[in-house]
């Protein structure tokens, strides 16, 4: 074949051996290569790159949000006090994961692809692609990981009153640090890190259920769960409390008494539920659209419709785009869904900083920066109640 058609281009290795050798026998043939990344040819020119590159600037914001927030509970004080130290590692976490896409710019081609500009990147072809794949995985584990501790610490305190956690917090780094660490290991050590889609690598599509989506619902399904126990508890202590009489404690027996402290402590923590809901539906929807996001596309292995796609090119029977909508559509992935998988999990960031950036560390933030202006940093501030527990 003397002319190689849009969006195929030139095989130079096989045009420099004498048409002996191929730069990548999966995708090149009799001269012609199907550039990398390939998906991108079975869609409208261009839409996954703009597509991929809106939600890279989302990873970005939702980074430097989490980072924002992680400096405030950093800087601002009696924020690195148990229980208020576990959004700060939260947000760590979840900047870690969104700064992930920073080997991606500015040009993705260079994660996505083997320095053939053919071949797709692997942990064999391309380092960088063999770093951001493990900093994904760490980041997006360790991310769930101390999310969900922060809803089982909000369980202990709601439910049973208990700082648990406190008293354990090498318990919490271990889950939090030391098992995402450890599966990023495992994914370097063994070569399972690659391009799949988007605009970054992570584990390939063989590993992926073993090395992310299983531990991420080993994670995050008991946290899920907790959550809505905590629900019912307050549902089941809210209509005691409908139902009781208003009576004197001079007149009410010492266990009476202590069921109505627990009662109030429990209406007490209503108020910062819906900030617990909210996280668990982030981390759930999050993790699940983006795993059933895999689950489908990967039983979509039928190839036959290749052949025709390749005809429609080369025969000039239409362009990359009709040609892609007449063959291709139903066998590549979703383009709808593929953004909505990838979108969601691009703003975890951001709905993080959202539900934890509350009024009163503005401000804190206020009293701060007022207190260096006006006195070097020393006026004396009085210790607020543990703003983790009120809103």
């Amino acid at each position: 074949m003397t002319e190689c058609v849009s969006p195929f281009v030139d095989d130079l290795v096989f045009k420099q051996s004498g048409g002996l050798q191929n730069t990548d026998d999966i995708n090149c043939s009799c001269g012609c290569c199907l550039p990398c990344p390939q998906t991108n040819a079975f869609y409208k020119p261009d839409i996954l790159d703009n597509g991929f590159f809106i939600t890279d600037i989302l990873k970005c914001i939702s980074a430097g949000l989490a980072l924002i927030l992680a400096i405030s509970y950093m800087v601002l004080p009696d924020k690195l006090q148990h229980p208020s130290n576990l959004i700060f590692f939260a947000a760590i976490a979840t900047a870690i994961f969104g700064a992930a896409v920073a080997p991606s710019f500015p040009d993705p081609r260079k994660v996505q692809c083997a320095p053939d500009g053919v071949t797709t990147a692997s942990s064999d072809n391309n380092t960088m692609c063999t770093v951001q794949g493990a900093w994904l995985l760490f980041g997006a584990i360790s991310t769930v990981a101390w999310l969900s501790i922060v809803i089982v610490n909000l369980h202990l305190h709601t439910v049973w009153n208990s700082n648990w956690l406190s008293r354990r917090a090498w318990l919490s780094h271990i889950l939090g640090w030391i098992v995402p660490a450890a599966f990023a290991t495992i994914a370097v050590v063994t070569k399972s890190i690659g391009w799949n889609n988007s605009n970054m690598c992570m584990a390939t599509a063989v590993t992926a259920d073993v090395l992310l989506f299983i531990p991420l619902g080993v994670i995050m399904i008991p946290a899920t769960f907790l959550h809505i126990a905590t629900f019912g508890h307050i549902i089941k202590i809210t209509l005691q409390a409908e139902n009781s009489e208003t009576v004197s404690h001079s007149t009410l027996s010492s266990g009476r008494a202590a069921r109505i402290s627990h009662r109030r402590h429990v209406m007490n923590a209503i108020r910062i539920q819906w900030r617990a809901a909210a996280l668990a539906l982030v981390i759930s929807s999050s993790v699940l659209i983006y795993w059933s996001f895999y689950v489908v596309e990967a039983t979509k292995t039928d190839m036959s419709w290749m052949s025709t796609w390749q005809l429609c090119i080369f025969t000039k029977q239409g362009n990359q785009e009709q040609c892609a909508e007449r063959f291709a559509k139903g066998h590549v992935p979703d383009f709808i869904f593929m953004m909505i998988a990838e979108g969601l999990v691009s703003t975890t960031g951001l709905w993080i900083f959202l539900l934890f950036f509350k009024r009163s560390l503005m401000i804190e933030w206020k009293e701060y920066i007022s207190g260096w202006v006006c006195c070097g940093g020393r006026r004396n501030r009085k210790k607020e109640e543990d703003q983790f527990y009120v809103i």
